[in-house]
Order: structure tokens, then C-alpha cells, then sequence
């Protein structure tokens, strides 16, 4: 059963992309390529974890102004100690489908979308689970909910550097990860169309 939370989201989400005008042109079945440096925040069991990262975007038009996204992150966090668990660097990935909605304003190009995907953290920098790694952070995979927005300005045709900012929910293990969220800019390149 789908949480109450998430399909008010999906809903307002759904209302907001109906009210918006249509006067989007993100390029019919046109292929885009994003890479962002990221700073990236975690609470994680009960510790707030900053570091950084970096994320990749895949997308495809589906219409004027839908496009479908594959997008991938992945961070690196300092986090301190607590009388249950030892400090060390958590490790943190994202992998998430998710539809974006895009209206074109002449070059500067506002953007938003909801995904959905996997979201998890492991105890040491190398993404593993040993005995150590779980001294500092118990292996965590679970379901995700994304909002992102984006904020692009084109430089040329099939170039645009912007800024992002996506904010995770666990739908999974929501009291050991109850927040992820990075930012960051990006670098974003148009193919076909």
C-alpha cells in the first residue's frame, strides 16, 4: 500500500503540472546527459552527515515539455560518533526512475521532477558491509521517493550549465534514513531530437 504522504505528493505534483502553462519544448524524443558535483546531507540514525559527491542524469523527451530520467548519486559523508556507533565515512547512493516536467522560458529553463528508486548507506567509503562498516553505519537499502528541481541556462543549442537540488524520503527503514538531500551544479548536454 502506497503511504498517504506519498500520494498527496504525487497528486499535488499531478495538479501542478496540469495548472502549469504548456508552453514547454523540452524537445521531443531528444537524449540529455547531466553530470553535478554535489554537496550532499544525510540524517542518519540519529546523526547529521555532510559531504559530497557527484551525480549522473540520462534523459529522454517524451513529449514537448515531459521527459523520462534515469539519474544515479553517489556521496561520500563524514559522520561522528555515538555512545552506540563509531565515527567514520558513510557512503551513499541513489538510483531512481522518475518523470520531469520542463518549461522553457527563452534561455533560462526551470525543470522539476518525482522519482521513484532505491536510496542506501553503508558504514566505510568503500560502499562495503564488514563488521567494521556496520560498527559505524548497519547497511541500509530501501525504496525512495525523489523531488528535484533544476534551473538551467542555455548556452548553445545542445549546451546548458545550471544548478539541481534533490530531496530523498525513505518510503523504507524512514526512522534509520529519514532524510537525503544534494545540490549542486551541473552540466547538462542536448543530443538529437
Amino acid at each position: 500500500m502506497i503511504p498517504k504522504g506519498v500520494r498527496l505528493v504525487a497528486l499535488l505534483v499531478g495538479i501542478l503540472a496540469l495548472a502549469l502553462p504548456y508552453s514547454a519544448r523540452a524537445d521531443l524524443k531528444e537524449w540529455t546527459v547531466a553530470v553535478a558535483p554535489t554537496y550532499a546531507v544525510t540524517y542518519a540514525d540519529s546523526r547529521t552527515a555532510n559531504g559530497g559527491g557527484f551525480a549522473l542524469d540520462v534523459g529522454f523527451g517524451l513529449s514537448d515539455a515531459l521527459s523520462l530520467h534515469a539519474s544515479g548519486n553517489l556521496s561520500w559523508h563524514q559522520a561522528d560518533a555515538t555512545k552506540t556507533q563509531a565515527s567514520g565515512v558513510l557512503s551513499g547512493f541513489t538510483a531512481l526512475l522518475s518523470l520531469n516536467y520542463t518549461l522553457d522560458v527563452i534561455r533560462l529553463v526551470p525543470s522539476f521532477d518525482l522519482g521513484l528508486g532505491v536510496i542506501g548507506l553503508r558504514g566505510d567509503a568503500a560502499f562495503g558491509s564488514s563488521t567494521a562498516a556496520a560498527g559505524v553505519e548497519k547497511p541500509l537499502t530501501g525504496l525512495c521517493l525523489a523531488l528535484g528541481f533544476q534551473l538551467d541556462y542555455l548556452l548553445t543549442r545542445h549546451v546548458a550549465v545550471g544548478v539541481e537540488v534533490r530531496y530523498h524520503v525513505a518510503l523504507t527503514d524512514a526512522d534509520r534514513l529519514p532524510m537525503y538531500l544534494y545540490t549542486g551544479p551541473r552540466v547538462i548536454f542536448h543530443f538529437g531530437g
